[in-house]
């Protein structure tokens, strides 16, 4: 009994260390969260989330907390799940619990695991999404109709959610409304291309211990994470190239100085490979012939799968862990290198997104769900307001100190002027 009872001890200890190591990770991000912890907290504070349940489903680490907190503050009961099995940070589950919120998801999961999670978070019953990649919105509308039928509405964060959420509407599956976050200004064109491209690196470096200067780095896909990956890696000094099958992106990306071809044309050169689609199997089995000896491969798009580690597995002699966080391929002479076993590299195998982007995409997120809840909105999909996008960069540029220049009256065009004002032209 005794040794039964110092074992429950120490487990109580570990939990209540993890929970203030939560702690601190999530008031770290409080004190570089002006926008989430200033203008969104007395934004949403006006009793519209009152008791309304609101499931966050995205990434769970400190940032996701830290808005979760701020939407419970509101009154919102929130649920907390993970989007990904592999990016759920314990410390915080800890700290989220300890604070009495309720938590679907636990560090060290697997798919299978995961699944269950989402579920869980379905049978919760929310009112509202706040969505990474529509994971629970499908999930809810498979094993939970009823709660699907009765959702008030989703906050999308993601390129491939946004799509996943504009097919199910175009079929008349879609019965609520859902805002499609990533298509705000204030998320993409931070979010997707500076935070991706910086945190994605940092961790590749991280993983690797190897030099990006000269290095020969590929990227998938040329949207705005692929720019910010290819940007990035070339003004840290590497050759960079790109591999898209949109025809204007890739002259875009042309005319940005990248290489551009086909992946039989690029990814021998590649020292590594960055993939950016939010699609399925960016690098597939089809591509395994064209990698090179000791080519390093990271996923920074939203599926698992942009990495397809089943074909690599199927064609390897050989399979082991090279470096923590590097399972290493032996595909015939060629020693092929997955990071972070495929899952987004930056959040896996680094700290996620810098806060002071969060800062502006989980505003979006707060402002997102708020709108919701305090708008009528028919069902479909729909973009933020330009006006709540506009108010979330004001706030930025106040907490930097900057302000800005008003168009005067004598600088505007007299017909666009009449146009506005619904005048003859």
């Amino acid at each position: 009994m005794a040794q039964e009872a110092n074992q429950t001890a120490d487990a109580e200890d570990r939990t209540a260390a993890l929970a203030r190591d939560g702690a601190a990770r999530i008031e770290w991000v409080r004190t570089h969260s002006p926008v989430l912890d200033g203008y969104v907290r007395e934004a949403v504070n006006d009793g519209s989330l009152r008791g309304k349940r609101v499931a966050v489903v995205v990434h769970l680490e400190a940032k996701t907390a830290f808005l979760a907190t701020v939407l419970a503050d509101a009154g919102a009961e929130v649920i907390a799940a993970g989007s990904n099995p592999r990016t759920t940070d314990a410390s915080v589950v800890a700290a989220l619990r300890e604070r009495g919120m309720t938590v679907v998801a636990d560090a060290g999961g697997d798919y299978d695991s995961w699944e269950l999670e989402l579920k869980a978070a379905a049978d919760c019953e929310p009112d509202y999404i706040i969505d990474d990649g529509a994971e629970l919105t499908m999930r809810t509308a498979e094993h939970r109709p009823d709660v699907f039928a009765k959702l008030k509405g989703v906050s999308e964060e993601t390129t491939t959610g946004t799509a996943r959420l504009q097919a199910m509407s175009a079929a008349g599956n879609l019965p609520f409304p859902a805002l499609t976050a990533n298509d705000a200004r204030c998320k993409h064109l931070f979010d997707n291309r500076y935070a991706t491209g910086q945190t994605t690196l940092q961790a590749l470096l991280r993983l690797t211990n190897r030099q990006i200067a000269g290095a020969r780095i590929a990227v998938v896909g040329y949207g705005y994470v692929g720019k910010g990956l290819a940007l990035y890696a070339k003004a840290m000094g590497a050759r960079t190239f790109v591999a898209e099958v949109d025809p204007v992106r890739a002259l875009e990306a042309h005319t940005d100085g990248h290489t551009v071809g086909s992946r039989a044309e690029i990814f021998p050169q590649a020292e590594a490979i960055i993939t950016a689609t939010g699609g399925m199997r960016a690098i597939g089995e089809a591509d395994i012939q064209y990698l090179a000896h000791d080519v390093v491969l990271g996923n920074a798009g939203h599926h698992d799968l942009e990495v397809d580690t089943e074909a690599l597995a199927a064609a390897a002699s050989n399979v082991f862990e090279s470096r923590p966080g590097i399972t290493s391929y032996t595909v015939g002479d060629r020693d092929l290198h997955v990071l972070a076993g495929g899952a987004l590299v930056n959040i896996a195998g680094g700290s996620g997104h810098p806060v002071e982007v969060m800062d502006l995409t989980f505003a979006v997120q707060g402002l997102g769900v708020h709108h919701l809840a305090s708008t009528e909105l028919e069902p479909g999909v729909h973009i933020l307001p330009k006006a709540l996008d506009d108010s979330i960069a004001i706030a930025k540029l106040a907490s930097y100190g900057i302000t800005l220049d008003e168009l005067r009256a004598d600088q505007r065009d007299d017909h666009t002027a009449r146009m506005e004002e619904g005048g003859a032209a």
